[in-house]
Parts: C-alpha cells; sequence; structure tokens
C-alpha cells in the first residue's frame, strides 16, 4: 500500500512538471507579430573607411535620443573612436544640440568627412532621395548639402573637396571649401529630361540608378541624360482626397518609344560640356560607363533595341569621339551588368564579367585590341568582382560555386591559378573588403538562422569575437512555434535539378496536408537562398502553422544556374514554369502525405503571373490560386523586360498572346484571389483590371481585393498594417478554398 507522504510526493512532481511544461509551451506565430518588427534582426549599417584598416557601424540608444557612428580597427579587434553623435556640439556652442536620427552615411575618399543621410524615401523603386549633411570630422562641423529639396546620389569627388548630387533631374556640383554650387544641368525636369540619374525603366531592368561618374583626377565628370518626352505616359490616381490626383509617370510599354539616352562629359574648371558620339540610332539603350584610368578615356555600353549586340565603346575625353573595342552578341538577349567592368590601372587591360561561355564569368580584355582571356571556369556564375590587388595578382568576387543556393567570398590568381574560397559555412555571405584587400566583414545568415556579423583577414582566419550574433532574436524565436525550412532538390522532366524547400506545420495535424506552393519564377530573382528573410519566410511558416505544407521552387527561367538554365524561358515564358510547379507538384504528391485534390499557387509580381496563368490556361492542374499584383498581359509591361523574353509585339504577337492570362479566361473553373495596389508604378493596376473584366465578361466568379493608393510592394511602416491586412485575407481565402473533405488518418 501507497504511503500518503509518498502520494503527496509522487502528486507535487506531477504538479511541478505539469506546470514546467506549461511555463515552455511555445506561443503561436502571429501575423501582427511577424510584420510588427517583433522579430527583425539587428543590423549594424557597416561601411569601410578608405584610408585605414577600420570601419564604422551605426549604434543606436533610442531610450536616451542618441544615435553615433562608431569606428573600430581590424587589426586589434578595439573600438577606436566616436566619428559622429547626433548630439552635436559644433565650435562655439555651449550645449549640444539633438541632430535628426539619420539613416545612412558615407566617408569621403581620405575619411576627413562624412555624408549624413536623414530622411530617406523611396524615388524609384530602389533609389531614393533624402536630405543629406556633410559632417567634417577635424573642424566639427556640419553643413547642409543644399537647403533647397532632397538630393539624390550625393557623391564626393575623389579628393573629397566637392560633392556631386542630382536634384529634379538636373546635376549640381558643391565645393566644400567655398560652398559655391555649380549647376551643370539646367532643363532637367521629371518626366521631360534627366541628369545624372536612370529613369525607373533602366533602374527596373538594367540596375542602373545614378548615372554619373567623377573622373579619377576628379576634373570631369561624365554623365547620362535621358529624354523621356518621346516616352508616352501613363495616369495613376491617388484616391485620398475629394477629387483624385491623376500623376502621369512616363512607361514605356511592350513595343512603344524609349527614352533617348546621351552621354555627355563635364570639365569642371572650364565649365565646358562634350558630347560624346553614340551613334545615329535613337532606338537603342546605354546601359553602363566606366572612366578609363588615366583620365583621358571614357568606356561606354551601348546595347541595341533587341537586345541581342552589346559594344564597348571608348570615348575620348576632349573630342567625344568613340571607337568601338569590344562587341558581343547572342541569339536571344545579352545580360546586362552596369557595373561590370573593373579597370586595371598596370596592364592596359579591363575585367569584364560575361556569360560569353554560358556562365558569368570573368575575363580579361585588352583595352586596344578588345582580346578576350578567360580567368574562371566552371558551371557556376559569379556576382560581382569585388577588389583586385594588382601588386599579387589577386581577383576577390563573389559567386556561388559551393552551391546554388549559396553566395561566398572566393580569389583567384588573374591568372586563373590558386582559387580560393575565403568564407566559411554553408549559406549566404555578404562581404565588404579594406581597401588593402587585407580584411572583410561577412555578414552571414542562412534560411534557418539570422544574420551574424564578423571580422576576418583575406587568409579566411577570424578576428576577436563576433560584432552581432541576434542572440536576442534567436532566443526569442526559440519561444515560438516556428518550423524548420527544409531544402528539397526535384528532378525536372528535362532531367535538370530544380532547387525548392518545404515548411511542414509545428504541430502536425493527423491528416493529408493541403498544399500551398509560393513561386517568384522571374529571370531577375532567386527565391530559394539559403539566406535569412525574417518577414516573408517567418510568414510561409505562419502559413504552414494554419494546417498547410508549403512549398517553394525555382523554375527555369530564374538566375544562378548559367544562361541555358535561365533562358529556357525564351519566347515561350509561363509554360516551362508552369511546367516546373507540376513536377514540384508531383514530387509531393510521390514523397508527403498531402491531400492531393487540395494544391493552390501563390506568386507576387512575375509569381502573380505564374499564378493568374495556373488558374487560366492551366485550369484544373490547381485548386487555387492567389494572384498577387500579377502581369497578365505582357503588352502592358515594360519594354526592356517584355522585349527581352518575348521580342516586340510585332516581331511575335502569338508569343504575347499565348503568354498572357487574360487570353484563357475561358479555361478558369474557380478559386482565384487577385490583389493589387492601385497605385503600382510596376506592374500597372491596369493589369489586374484586364484580367478582372475578361473573367466578368465570361461570367467567372472569383474574388478580388484592391488596396487604394499602394505601390507594387502593398507595403506600410511598421507595425505594417497593410501586410497583416493582405496576408490574414490570404490566409482566410486559402483555408476555405483548400479544405480538406478526406477522413482523419494516423500520422505516419
Amino acid at each position: 500500500m501507497i504511503s500518503r507522504k509518498f502520494a503527496a510526493a509522487c502528486f507535487c512532481m506531477l504538479f511541478i512538471l505539469g506546470s514546467y511544461a506549461q511555463k515552455k509551451e511555445k506561443l503561436n506565430l502571429t501575423l501582427d507579430g511577424i510584420w510588427s518588427g517583433f522579430f527583425d534582426e539587428k543590423k549594424k549599417q557597416t561601411h569601410m573607411l578608405h584610408t585605414s584598416n577600420r570601419f564604422a557601424f551605426i549604434e543606436a540608444r533610442t531610450e536616451q535620443n542618441l544615435e553615433m557612428i562608431f569606428s573600430l580597427d581590424f587589426e586589434t579587434g578595439k573600438l577606436i573612436d566616436t566619428l559622429f553623435t547626433n548630439q552635436i556640439k559644433q565650435v562655439g556652442d555651449s550645449l549640444p544640440t539633438t541632430f535628426t536620427f539619420f539613416e545612412d552615411y558615407e566617408f569621403s575618399p581620405d575619411d576627413s568627412k562624412i555624408l549624413i543621410k536623414t530622411q530617406i524615401e523611396p524615388l524609384f523603386n530602389t533609389s531614393t532621395k533624402e536630405f543629406n549633411y556633410i559632417w567634417d570630422i577635424a573642424k566639427k562641423v556640419m553643413k547642409t548639402v543644399t537647403a533647397e529639396g532632397k538630393q539624390w546620389y550625393s557623391s564626393f569627388s575623389p579628393d573629397s573637396k566637392k560633392i556631386a548630387y542630382v536634384r529634379e533631374g538636373n546635376l549640381f556640383v558643391k565645393d566644400l571649401q567655398t560652398d559655391m554650387v555649380q549647376p551643370i544641368t539646367y532643363d532637367g525636369a521629371m518626366g521631360q529630361n534627366l541628369y545624372g540619374m536612370a529613369d525607373a525603366l533602366y533602374e527596373n531592368n538594367f540596375g542602373m540608378m545614378q548615372a554619373y561618374q567623377w573622373s579619377p583626377d576628379g576634373q570631369y565628370i561624365a554623365f547620362l541624360r535621358f529624354n523621356e518626352t518621346a516616352v508616352k505616359s501613363f495616369p495613376i490616381s491617388y484616391y485620398d482626397r475629394v477629387y483624385p490626383e491623376v500623376s502621369k509617370q512616363r512607361y514605356p510599354k511592350a513595343g512603344e518609344m524609349v527614352p533617348e539616352v546621351t552621354v555627355f562629359i563635364y570639365n569642371i574648371k572650364n565649365k565646358i560640356i562634350t558630347p560624346v558620339d553614340l551613334g545615329v540610332n535613337p532606338n537603342q539603350y546605354v546601359t553602363g560607363i566606366k572612366w578609363q584610368p588615366d583620365n583621358k578615356g571614357l568606356y561606354i555600353q551601348r546595347l541595341n533595341r533587341t537586345q541581342t549586340k552589346l559594344d564597348v565603346l571608348s570615348a575620348d575625353v576632349k573630342t567625344g569621339n568613340t571607337k568601338i573595342v569590344l562587341t558581343e552578341t547572342k541569339p536571344d538577349y545579352i545580360k546586362v551588368d552596369p557595373n561590370n567592368i573593373y579597370c586595371l590601372t598596370t596592364r592596359n587591360s579591363f575585367l569584364w564579367l560575361t556569360e560569353d561561355s554560358s556562365y558569368n564569368d570573368i575575363y580579361e580584355v585588352i583595352s586596344t585590341t578588345g582580346e578576350k582571356r578567360k580567368i574562371t571556369k566552371g558551371d557556376w556564375d559569379v556576382f560581382e568582382i569585388k577588389a583586385v590587388n594588382e601588386g599579387t595578382g589577386d581577383i576577390y568576387y563573389t559567386g556561388n560555386e559551393s552551391g546554388i543556393r549559396e553566395k561566398h567570398l572566393y580569389k583567384i590568381n588573374i591568372d586563373g591559378t590558386k582559387r580560393k574560397k575565403l568564407t566559411d559555412g554553408n549559406g549566404y555571405h555578404n562581404v565588404q573588403l579594406t581597401t588593402n584587400n587585407r580584411y572583410f566583414i561577412d555578414d552571414y545568415s542562412t534560411v534557418n538562422a539570422a544574420s551574424s556579423l564578423q571580422m576576418y583577414n583575406t587568409d579566411g582566419r577570424s578576428i576577436n569575437e563576433k560584432l552581432l550574433e541576434n542572440k536576442e532574436l534567436r532566443l526569442k524565436m526559440n519561444e515560438y512555434k516556428i518550423s524548420a525550412v527544409d531544402f528539397i532538390t526535384v528532378t525536372g522532366n528535362k532531367k535538370e535539378e530544380l532547387k525548392g524547400w518545404i515548411i511542414k506545420p509545428y504541430d502536425a495535424p493527423a491528416k493529408k496536408l493541403p498544399v500551398i506552393i509560393y513561386v517568384y519564377g522571374g529571370q531577375s530573382k532567386q527565391e530559394v537562398l539559403d539566406k535569412w528573410d525574417d518577414k516573408q519566410t517567418l510568414t510561409m511558416r505562419y502559413l504552414a502553422n494554419q494546417g498547410f505544407l508549403v512549398a517553394c521552387i525555382d523554375p527555369r527561367g530564374t538566375p544562378g544556374r548559367g544562361e541555358a538554365f535561365r533562358k529556357a524561358t525564351y519566347k515561350k515564358p509561363g509554360d516551362v514554369e508552369i511546367e516546373d510547379i507540376i513536377t514540384l507538384k508531383n514530387y509531393l504528391k510521390n514523397n508527403y502525405r498531402i491531400d492531393t485534390a487540395n494544391i493552390a499557387v501563390m506568386g507576387w509580381s512575375y509569381g502573380g503571373y505564374l499564378a493568374a496563368l495556373a488558374a487560366t490556361k492551366y485550369a484544373g492542374q490547381f485548386k487555387a490560386a492567389v494572384a498577387i499584383a500579377p502581369v497578365t498581359n505582357w503588352r502592358l509591361y515594360e519594354n526592356i523586360y517584355a522585349e527581352r523574353m518575348l521580342q516586340t509585339p510585332g516581331e511575335n504577337a502569338e508569343g504575347y498572346n499565348n503568354a498572357s492570362p487574360v487570353n484563357f479566361v475561358n479555361n478558369y473553373q474557380s478559386g482565384l484571389l487577385l490583389l493589387h495596389g492601385t497605385a503600382d508604378d510596376n506592374v500597372h493596376f491596369q493589369n489586374s483590371m484586364e484580367l478582372s473584366k475578361a473573367l466578368i465578361q465570361n461570367r467567372k466568379q472569383f474574388d478580388e481585393l484592391f488596396y487604394p493608393d499602394y505601390l507594387h510592394n502593398i507595403s506600410d511602416n511598421s507595425p505594417n498594417s497593410a501586410r497583416i491586412h493582405l496576408f490574414t485575407k490570404i490566409t482566410d481565402f486559402l483555408k476555405v478554398q483548400l479544405a480538406s473533405t478526406s477522413v482523419a488518418a494516423p500520422v505516419k
């Protein structure tokens, strides 16, 4: 017989264990938590100094209304100095003045001054404009760049004595010793002539933003002019007033006129502008400029309208006359990079990034003859040339040789030997190198682990402790039901490997799971990366916890796999990607316990296009589709991207018809949710309106929700009410559409 004392002890122990279990019960993920910033990772906003082995970072103490820029030494791993604080005490001040909080900063080439960037706001999709201030570190004096309005693309001269900037489409130079402002152009205006800055078309499709460059000696500025007057305007309405305001956006659609782009060289001392000879064809693109080291010449990249021929021109600074140094051609299209020229000062040559042999590789090109020699070799892509040590012949670059989902820093000798990986750990490494290439900062993350920041030398040895580990975030995440992202490899119909991931519910239900397939699929972005993406991937984990298996795939047509993989969609976008999504669907059927009757496709932008195509042209393959900001008719999209895939509508009318969801509404059955921001200036709201109208006219029932005055990203500041609303709507919709009728079964 059990004694009362023993029974009481057992009861107490069970009570304690039960209480402990209750305390350790993990919390549910919520959209409010994800999009309010609760799970945001900490960032240091680091920048290298130019004249020493030091770097700087921002340290903010909001409770004290304090923000500072600290510098840290690579050789000792110790803090050296406070370079700036928003509690400013200038010469002659008795008490400090509280300066506004700032978002970013930049050092002058001699590290004597700091460009402080405040009140940053979007200009186009990626570019920004801001109020800029210049802090003289030694003199402890703060000056505005200009009080006449926000500036764009401010940059110091090579001698740190001047600063150039763009404002309202005009280019200016300010002398920092005399404070005199020298206008370089006068007739710039948004939607008409843009000087020293790219328009939204070039930014979205070529990655060009700042469109001017100082010469190495600081005596000249080369700049582009975008004449947009021939480009048709698209009206965008804003509904937050009694009479809606209509904004006119220059937007060349497929087959329409493009901006005329010209190049000029400005002599700062003599105030003389020299036009550069680009030929007589206005129907072309200028996709990059780069000064030659001797200050006598300028390299210019000229691309034809069909994007099949790229010339590298060399322009004479004094006359503007040009000659062709290098020409590349492709039967389909050429991958363009405005920054793919890296000039060498001791070899009469430049390094050139190109897909000339199927993968993005580094070549050396002789400046006088255009002769090319391949340096990197292999079935992988180089992303960027980070630095070159001409003394040792070492080239530092990033690429994905170690894995398609990854990014690492490598070095290789210019003769193609001694290739070495400098970063360690599977995942994604964003790096910054010192000017002498002896040290670098590694911002490293994986899909399941937030960023850490570590110092290294270029022999691969770590220095001191980690600067940032995001321990607080990792501890916080341990308290919540957050499933791991598991990578998968799927064999496609053409025997190629397709990379993807899956997320299962944290608490696996005792039934087969309905499936959400999330996809982007466009030629500019990989979705399946071993990289931390807090809000987006946490949202996918939230969806999984609602009782779904969430999967993602990078189909053919996406980058990072060489040109053959990316160009598999040439002249036939949509069909190839949907084929690969169906392959993923069949893979999930064969390898996981899923509810095969309840599978949805969801995507944004190009992914929204694929979701809309899945609901129309491929109706019946999926139970539901969520299309966010989709292209529905390629005739309505930007000409560079659309023509790169499909040529012009006049050349390939059948291709445009076959690729556009709006032409297949007769096939549609049910289960579409259409979402779009009405002020979208990238994929115009017109796309969803055209699809909506066609479905209505064909008496098809579907769901749609539009976000008034929101842009392409449908986003607010924190807390992000728009994203919370958007994903709540999507969650509720998919729960109804993918409601399973199967009988619960034991989990295997």
